[in-house]
């Protein structure tokens, strides 16, 4: 069989037109020849590039001058790379397929000063009123060690909700509000995921007394609007919520520890809440915890999209 026989077999699935029996022909082809799946890979991969091409033309022919382009590369299409899941055992196909069809990872930078090197001072107080501040309670930039860069965020005392004035004030709270809408194209892709990872670090020598370190990520539809004045109280209308944690006892003043948390986006997303926390579980009912050795750096939300590919279940 010569290649222009699997050049149009390839053709054909990439274009939906594959008959029956082309389709058993191709997978036999894959199945039992390397050369042959490499090169369906090459054509492939051409095939998305191309597609890819396209459509960023069209997206520019209809964007604004100045808008910003978020991601920079997207995955092979679903018809690109479906065809081979289901052609061999489960540990081949993941193996081999999943590396060319791995989901896109770009970072985010609708996320402002996720390494607090532009904060000057303490962060206003109270929740916030715009995107790509840090707001919230008692916190602070901080010439200390750093993850990246020279300066990181020192969380300093609680404060009481303005919506909860009777609840303790055991944690202290930072915010910062992220638009997701320049997303919507990318996130519609396939199965995206938008994660936050944070670095923290406790400088206390070991005292015994517990801190818990935690990144809490909510997405919203609409506008912020009303979220400062009902917050923490409008966290339930968020369409998902994730959250991570770390504990701690002092004891390692010069290490920092990751904290990632992750949420499945919905398409009709339209902005993120990125809450970071120092809490201190055993401060007394009715009191105001105090911190000051307490930090965190290298804030970063990270979308990642996963090519929804047909599967088909074969009994073995």
């Amino acid at each position: 069989m010569n290649d222009e026989r699997l050049d149009h077999l390839i053709a054909a699935h990439l274009h939906s037109t594959l008959t029956h029996a082309e389709r058993s022909e191709l997978e036999q082809r894959l199945q039992h020849s390397a050369s042959d799946r490499e090169h369906f890979w090459q054509q492939a991969e051409m095939h998305a590039l191309l597609h890819h091409t396209l459509q960023s033309n069209l997206g520019a022919e209809r964007q604004p001058p100045n808008s910003v382009r978020w991601l920079t590369w997207r995955p092979l299409t679903a018809a690109a790379a479906g065809l081979v899941i289901g052609l061999f055992s489960a540990t081949l196909v993941f193996g081999y397929a999943m590396p060319r069809a791995v989901a896109t990872a770009s970072r985010l930078f609708a996320l402002a000063d996720g390494g607090f090197e532009g904060l000057r001072g303490r962060v206003a107080s109270g929740f916030p009123a715009a995107f790509g501040v840090w707001n919230g309670d008692g916190a602070e930039a901080a010439n200390e060690k750093a993850v990246e860069g020279h300066q990181a965020l020192r969380f300093v005392k609680a404060e009481r909700e303005p919506a909860l004035p009777n609840y303790g004030a055991a944690s202290c709270d930072v915010y910062q509000l992220v638009d997701l809408r320049p997303l919507k194209a990318d996130a519609a892709l396939g199965d995206a995921t938008l994660e936050l990872s944070v670095q923290f670090r406790d400088a206390r020598e070991a005292t015994g007394e517990p801190v818990k370190f935690i990144g809490k990520l909510y997405v919203f539809s609409g506008t912020p609007g009303s979220l400062t004045a009902e917050w923490p109280l409008s966290q339930k209308e968020a369409l998902a919520a994730g959250s991570g944690s770390s504990d701690s006892l002092g004891g390692s003043p010069q290490a920092w520890q990751k904290v990632t948390t992750r949420v499945l986006l919905p398409e009709q997303a339209d902005f993120a809440v990125v809450h970071l926390v120092a809490h201190q579980p055993q401060t007394p009912a009715g009191t105001e915890a105090a911190f000051g050795e307490q930090f965190a750096d290298d804030v970063r939300l990270t979308l990642k999209t996963q090519p929804t590919l047909p599967v088909r279940l074969a009994q073995r």
